[in-house]
């Protein structure tokens, strides 16, 4: 599966294959985030039956005005600041849309039908959703008696969803693993509250370290039956909260998970995490694809994976110069008194 984004927030172009493990490194404010965002939003609105419904799903994500236009399998139209369009089609429909030039407008994001093959995704942000668990419970509540629907993070939602709706599809159980690397798991009490078990002590989320609430998404999301061969899983900068030695884990789980058969997309700016994804997916014989975000372009090198991780190491080590030269002129400074 082929995503094809242009002039979509910060990118000017990027083609990434979501296919195995995917995994965009750059500097922060690049658009790796967005290449997700685009790539949930296509999922869930190709899963919608009516376009109202596609389009508001659209909106949540980039809140942006859109508007529906039909042409092939669905053209979906921008208006803001420039005019250009957002669409999923097939390659007919491509091949149709050049024709027209249309392709070529200002904005513009497309996928080809094997999207169909996705019936889910999940896109985790923050470990900090689990800060979040009582306040979605009210706010559902408050939909439910005034009948009425407000407008709240639709990434948490739909993750916060998943973490407390058990799915009736078949999952891939790595709870064991995630588990022992805690030292716990988290559990419900009475009240359907989450809480971490250590040790058979109770720890209430609060005062659960975040690193822990990380691992934790894992547990719960595989328990719930959502990690499956169906599923496309977007972890953005997961390494964020965690110690480099924990972040070896997690790559050690995210090629687990790819191993049998779920997609994942990682955005990440950790050297740690970037060349242990690279090892681990390599020792477990896995496709993988790496990318540079730079200058609003998402590409790999010379469509070479080892070429693209020279330069994103190059780029990830600046700080490092940065040090030498402090050094270089604290030397200079000493020598010359």
């Amino acid at each position: 599966m082929e995503l094809q984004l242009k002039n979509i927030g910060m990118i000017k172009e990027a083609n990434v294959a979501i296919d195995g493990l995917t995994v965009i490194a750059g500097e922060n404010d690049t658009g790796k985030s967005t290449v997700g965002k685009a790539l949930f939003a296509l999922i869930k609105a190709t899963k919608e039956e009516k376009v109202r419904s596609k389009l508001k799903i659209f909106d949540a994500i980039f809140k942006e005005k859109i508007v529906e236009s039909n042409y092939g399998s669905f053209i979906l139209k921008i208006k803001s600041y420039t005019y250009g369009l957002l669409c999923k089609v097939d390659y007919e429909t491509k091949q149709k849309l050049a024709d027209f030039n249309i392709y070529d407008n200002p904005k513009c994001i497309w996928i080809g039908e094997d999207i169909q093959e996705c019936k889910d995704i999940i896109f985790v942000e923050t470990p900090l959703i689990w800060n979040f668990t009582d306040f979605f419970r009210d706010i559902a509540q408050v939909e439910s008696q005034m009948q009425i629907q407000l407008d709240y993070p639709y990434l948490m939602k739909d993750l916060n969803f998943k973490l407390h709706i058990k799915s009736a599809s078949k999952g891939l159980d790595i709870k064991e693993k995630v588990t022992a690397l805690m030292g716990g798991e988290f559990k419900k009490d009475e009240s359907d509250h989450y809480y971490f078990d250590k040790n058979g002590q109770r720890v209430e989320l609060v005062n659960t370290a975040t690193g822990i609430k990380q691992f934790a998404i894992f547990q719960v999301l595989s328990q719930n039956n959502y990690l499956n061969e169906n599923t496309v899983l977007v972890l953005d900068e997961p390494e964020v909260h965690l110690h480099p030695k924990w972040q070896l884990e997690m790559a050690k789980i995210i090629v687990e998970l790819v191993k049998n058969g779920v997609k994942v997309l990682v955005n990440s700016h950790s050297p740690y995490m970037i060349e242990a994804l690279q090892r681990y997916s390599e020792l477990a014989d896995v496709k993988s694809d790496f990318y540079l975000a730079e200058d609003g372009y998402i590409k790999k090198e010379n469509d070479s994976n080892s070429e693209t991780l020279a330069k994103i190491f190059e780029k990830l080590s600046e700080p490092f110069d940065v040090f030498e030269e402090m050094d270089s002129q604290r030397m200079e400074n000493l020598i010359n008194g």
